[in-house]
Parts: C-alpha cells; sequence; structure tokens
C-alpha cells in the first residue's frame, strides 16, 4: 500500500496514547484547538492530536476532521523513517540524508485509483471556510492553511517545486500566499507574473510525513522535488492529473486533500499578523502592526478522500520546528564532516527553536578543527547564530549537557569568538536592517580539547 497519512497514523496508534490520540468533543478551531495543544504541550506531553469533532469556519460541524501535531518529536520522525522509536538522535538526520540521495521518480496512475480523487468539489462547491482551517494565535489576521505543501512547477523547465508555505485566508475561495522571493517558490511566482500569466499552484493538506520531510528539502534549483519527495518516502510519488490546472500539472494521489488554484498576475493584499516560528509576531513592531502585501491566489478546486482529515502544523512550536530541523541537520552535517571529519552529530536544538543554536559533536584530531566545523555549519544555514561545539561524549540532544561542558571546559575570553554583520533571517526580532537585508551576528564557542580534571 502507498504510504499515507492513515498508515502512520494507525502506526502510532499501536504504540499508544504517548504518540497519538483522540478527542471526539467538539472544538473550534478558531483558538481552541491550538489552546488545548499548549495546554498538552505544558504538560510536557507532544502527541499527535486528531480533533473528530471540529467545528468549520462557519460555526457548524467540519466536514472533515482537524489532525495537529504529526511532526511533534524526534521520535515521530524516526518511527515515519523506519526506524526504530529509540533511535531518535542523529539517526533521523543520518537516514534523511542518505534518502535524499537515492531519488526514486514519480509514477502517474488512473485518477479511479486516487484516494485524493474520491471527493471532487468545483466552481460554487469550493469553499475552504467549511473546513477546519485553524486561526492559531490571538493576534493573527485570520485563519491561515499552514500544514499544506505548495506545488509549483518551473515554467522554463517544468521541474515541481514542493515547499511548505502559509497562505492567509480571506474567504472561502481566496487568499494570500506568502512565497518569500529569494526561496525556489518566489521564484517560480516571479517567473510567471513578470511574463504577465497566472501561476497555477496546488496544496497538499495531509499525507506521509516523509512526504513533507522530502518537500523540506534544501538543494539547488532546479530538481524536480517529487523525486527528492520519493527518495524520502523511499517509493515512487504516485501521481495524477489535477482538475483544474491542466492535465499536465500533476499531484499526489493519495494525499489526505488537494487544493488547486492560481496565483494572481497583480494583485496583493494585506498579509497577517501571523505568529512565526520565533514565537513572535512578524509584522508586529513596537505594539503597532506593520502592513504587509502578498499575491492573491484564487481557488479553482478541491479533491480528496473520503475519510480525510485535515492537516495543520501547530505554528510556532515544537512539530513546526522539527519539520524544518531534520532535513537542515542533514545538510549541516554532511558539510561539517567534510571541515572535519571527526563530527558525528549535529542538533538544531528546540531551544533555538531549532533554528538558531546548533549544537555539534566532535573527536577533534588537531587544533582548530572543531571552529571549522562551526564555521561549516554558519554557512550551511544562514539561520544559525550560535555554534557549539563539544567533545564527542557530550550529549548535545540535552541542553543540560551542553551548558555544563560550556560552564565548566571553557573561557570566555580564549573560547568565544564573534564574527559581526552576517546574513541573518528577517523573522530574528534582533537584527538590525539594512535594507531588505538582514544583519545578525554569530557567536562561535569550542569546548574541546584537552580538561585539566577527570569528570565524573
Amino acid at each position: 500500500m502507498a504510504k499515507n497519512l492513515h498508515e502512520f497514523m494507525d502506526k502510532l496508534r499501536a504504540i499508544g496514547s504517548d504518540e497519538i490520540i483522540d478527542v471526539k468533543k467538539a472544538v473550534d478551531p478558531r483558538y481552541e484547538a491550538t489552546t488545548f495543544m499548549r495546554k498538552l504541550e505544558l504538560a510536557g506531553r507532544n502527541p499527535m492530536v486528531v480533533f473528530h469533532e471540529a467545528k468549520n469556519l462557519k460555526g457548524g460541524k467540519a466536514q472533515i476532521p482537524l489532525v495537529i501535531n504529526a511532526f511533534a518529536s524526534r521520535k515521530k520522525l524516526a518511527i515515519a523513517l523506519d526506524l526504530p522509536a529509540e533511535q531518535y538522535k542523529m539517526e533521523p538526520a543520518l537516514e534523511l540524508s542518505r534518502r535524499y540521495n537515492q531519488t526514486i521518480k514519480p509514477v502517474v496512475i488512473n485518477k479511479s485509483d486516487a484516494p485524493a480523487k474520491e471527493v471532487i468539489q468545483l466552481g460554487d462547491e469550493v469553499d475552504l471556510f467549511d473546513y477546519p482551517v485553524p486561526i492559531t494565535h490571538a493576534l493573527d489576521g485570520g485563519p491561515y492553511i499552514l500544514g499544506g505543501s505548495v506545488i509549483l512547477k518551473n515554467p522554463e523547465t517544468g521541474f515541481y517545486n514542493l515547499a511548505m508555505i502559509r497562505l492567509h485566508l480571506k474567504n472561502g475561495k481566496r487568499a494570500t500566499i506568502h512565497a518569500e522571493r529569494h526561496h525556489h517558490s518566489g521564484m517560480i511566482v516571479k517567473m510567471h507574473r513578470d511574463a504577465g500569466k497566472k501561476t497555477p499552484f496546488a496544496i497538499v493538506i495531509g499525507h506521509h510525513p516523509t512526504y513533507y520531510l522530502g518537500s523540506q528539502w534544501e538543494g539547488p534549483f532546479g530538481k524536480d522535488e517529487y523525486e527528492i519527495a520519493g527518495g524520502a518516502m523511499q517509493e515512487p510519488v504516485r501521481l495524477v492529473p489535477s482538475e483544474t490546472l491542466g492535465e499536465d500539472f500533476l499531484v499526489p494521489a493519495d494525499a489526505e486533500m488537494i487544493i488547486e488554484g492560481y496565483v494572481s498576475v497583480d494583485e496583493m493584499d494585506e498579509e497577517g499578523p501571523i505568529g512565526e516560528h520565533t514565537r513572535y509576531y512578524k509584522t508586529i513592531q513596537n505594539g503597532k502592526v506593520k502592513v504587509k502585501h502578498d499575491p492573491v491566489v484564487h481557488f479553482t478546486a478541491i479533491t480528496r478522500r473520503k475519510d480525510a482529515h485535515f492537516q495543520t502544523i501547530f505554528m510556532g512550536h515544537s512539530e513546526h520546528g522539527l519539520i524544518g530541523s531534520i532535513p537542515k541537520e542533514a545538510v549541516i552535517y554532511e558539510k561539517a564532516k567534510a571541515s572535519c571529519p571527526g563530527v558525528t552529530a549535529v542538533h538544531l536544538t528546540p531551544g533555538g527553536m531549532c533554528r538558531y543554536i546548533c549544537y555539534i559533536s566532535l573527536k577533534q584530531r588537531l587544533a582548530g578543527e572543531a571552529k571549522d566545523a562551526i564555521m561549516a555549519a554558519f554557512v550551511s544555514d544562514w539561520h544559525i547564530k550560535f555554534g557549539i561545539a563539544v567533545d564527542e561524549d557530550v550529549d548535545i540532544f540535552s541542553d543540560q549537557e551542553v551548558l555544563w561542558a560550556m560552564a565548566l571546559r571553557t573561557q570566555p575570553h580564549r573560547d568565544f569568538f564573534v564574527i559581526p554583520e552576517c546574513m541573518g533571517s528577517p523573522l530574528d526580532p534582533t537584527v538590525g536592517l539594512d535594507g531588505d537585508r538582514p544583519l545578525t551576528s554569530r557567536l562561535n564557542s569550542s569546548t574541546t580539547g584537552p580538561t585539566i580534571s577527570t569528570h565524573l
């Protein structure tokens, strides 16, 4: 059977309530669902949650359940990658790196065999407000599609690009799309707009986690990312023709739901505010809303399984960080190990929102290698502000262990140095802005090398 979200949920249910729980009481996607998730998080729990009686944005019962937290722990992602649950530290990133290097071409199947085509809604039937699209935070500008993998097609090469991009719903048929211009998706939208053409796109709502891990691959522009996703899944992505975007625009047959549409040629609308992965509102500064505009999209079709689930992510919390950090760790590990063969593991810690603090474990052969490994990490991902290298006896998946090493194996004047004015993340609320380029400093800290005593 082809991999899909239902198969993954069944696997988690076989493990128990630590990994998935089913909520049978009515829940409103406007704040209530995410309030429930936050309470679980504060209690130290991070299961996938299926809200079977979720309401829609009109206040009635939604057509399908709502799913949150599919990616909320490294153990879940280890399970998704067919690893033992206890192999949740460096193993998922290493396995994903191996899969990224073994791409698998997709296959096209008949629509009659595609679960994602069991229900087809066109024209006036297209209304996203009939579905449980969440409003996550108190000051968010409205409901957002957050757990979708957006499919775009390069008009020059015909290759597909996959990316998790947010869409701010304005009504049931219209939204804005946040496709950053320096990302591959934004480049494709710009290609179409510069040519005076609409940009066809589709959104995958709900699929096996490895499909999403494939869509989070970070590599050069110009590869067909259905092949990358196939590698991540270890099987071909099954595709079918779209309903409204043409026979040559192919979409995943095993998704829970596919939303089709196009980006308009020149329409823009306000986007946000939105609580981002930093747990800050991106477009609220000094208590005031900074008005931002994004391209407008129009929805033309919804197709789905009869028993579909509407999958979203809990923005600014563990699953939002992890679905991005595991692919990043795979890239950082390869580049750091190329600079320093003694590197054994890298970790983008949740304490740094899985982006801004990178731990590196290594066995240093020569003085200075640890600094080289940290510099390679900085080059690998421009989010990173703090690079910390430790000896291989320190568990980098434990903040307490790393802080212990920093406290007792370093002297700040000797073991820390700062690189000023590097390219940083525009979402970091501490960066200085130089035009459109956010500038950040980077701190390099190495706790590796000989110690003056034997530790317990």
